[in-house]
């Protein structure tokens, strides 16, 4: 009776089990941005730390996804789903409490790498768990809400945790956050247990043999392949030029006020994307629709680019206006590309094939922001922004053509 009376993007919400893990969700990706925005605001504000410490901070944040990815594939595909949404959400609490307590950076940073560690468990436990919760075709529309409450957080999160900070330290953020990451973990604690794709085997494959098989999964099966290596290479690209923004807008032109207002605006293009792939999309070709956003993503991306180096002018509205339009086609890229690997992934092996992808996504966050500080000073901070806008376009067109000729073939979805 429920879902008669809510749209298709909303559906899952319909779902009791999958309506607990995706408002779950609100909670533990809400304290990930408040984690964030309390550590940068210690680094910088209150322990006068400089650039090598936040460095520091990104490197022990995706240090542990890359190194811990086949370990962490396996656990995953071995094990019961409630079991590990709940005690990494508990673990996290614990873990980022302890942020409180740390005297110097040295601690800190160590406390951060297991907090990664353990954050490194949740995302592909939730992406095998949204198979097992949902029906083949509700796939879309749980990924398009999944991605819908994680924008949204992003848009809430920088907001409410500047908010905090200026009227506690950061250690008392600290607490908000665990707070925020044990109330997900009881709320997970109402799932039934027993909750995995593959039934218990009498004979377990080594380790070293099932971390091989989701490799071989990738290797054998075409568009699997070709998504994960496009999404990494277009992470690699993303993050040439994303932590120049700041730099961009102050080159443009504009206020530091339009800093917040882009991002706000890019959130909610990313939270208006995929209610509308929820809503619309839920049969499309999910490599074909990853290819049209990225290349939108792209163009504009490039457009930016080209208002740094002066050779557009556009005012504030204008440009939140663009920023909004890359929120929307970036949504356009990770819901169907999220969906496609829970399709094309044989079920018991979701867990190790999604922990590649993180892994390859973390590698892309870890190296590409130093080559893209040198592009900036060797040809201008618009320069980043007009490769990897240029190249994304590119790379997406050529995943289309690709997605043209597996459809051909009759290997694509139908």
């Amino acid at each position: 009776m429920v879902s008669r009376w809510l749209p298709a993007s909303l559906s899952p919400l319909a779902v009791p089990r999958l309506r607990r893990v995706l408002l779950a969700q609100i909670p533990a990706d809400l304290a990930d941005w408040l984690d964030f925005v309390a550590l940068a605001s210690l680094l910088a504000f209150h322990w006068n730390l400089g650039p090598s410490a936040l460095a520091g901070l990104t490197l022990a944040l995706a240090l542990p996804y890359v190194l811990l990815g086949p370990f962490v594939g396996v656990l995953v595909d071995r094990s019961d789903q409630r079991t590990l949404l709940v005690a990494s959400n508990l673990l996290r609490a614990v873990a980022t409490a302890s942020f409180a307590i740390a005297p110097n950076l040295e601690a800190l940073l160590l406390l951060v790498t297991l907090k990664s560690s353990v954050d490194a468990v949740f995302t592909p436990s939730k992406q095998v768990t949204l198979p097992l919760l949902s029906s083949l075709d509700g796939l879309v529309a749980a990924n398009s809400l999944s991605h819908t409450i994680n924008q949204g957080t992003k848009i809430v999160g920088p907001a409410l945790g500047g908010v905090l900070v200026t009227l506690m330290d950061p250690q008392g953020v600290f607490i908000v956050n665990a707070g925020l990451s044990l109330i997900a973990g009881l709320a997970l604690l109402g799932l039934p247990s027993g909750l995995r794709h593959a039934p218990e085997m009498s004979k377990p494959k080594s380790f070293a043999r099932e971390f091989m098989l989701g490799l071989t999964i990738i290797k054998e099966r075409p568009m699997l392949f070709a998504a994960i290596a496009s999404m990494a290479t277009g992470f690699f690209l993303i993050f040439l030029y994303d932590g120049l923004f700041a730099l961009l807008i102050r080159e443009i032109g504009y206020s530091d006020s339009a800093l917040g207002l882009a991002v706000a605006a890019t959130g909610a293009g990313g939270v208006m994307g995929a209610l509308a792939i929820g809503q619309y999309a839920t049969h499309a070709d999910p490599l074909r629709l990853m290819a049209v956003g990225g290349i939108c993503f792209g163009l504009l991306v490039a457009v930016v680019g080209h208002l740094g180096r002066g050779d557009l002018t556009l005012s504030p509205a204008g440009f939140y206006l663009i920023q909004f339009w890359i929120g929307f086609c970036s949504a356009g890229i990770f819901v169907p590309y999220r969906t496609l690997i829970q399709r094309e992934t044989p079920p018991e092996a979701i867990g190790r094939v999604t922990t590649v992808s993180e892994a390859m996504s973390a590698l892309a966050t870890a190296t590409a922001p130093p080559l893209g500080a040198l592009l900036a000073g060797w040809s201008g901070v618009a320069a980043p922004y007009l490769i990897g806008g240029y190249v994304s376009a590119m790379l997406a067109l050529a995943l289309f053509i690709f997605s043209w000729g597996i459809r051909s073939r009759g290997k694509g979805p139908k």
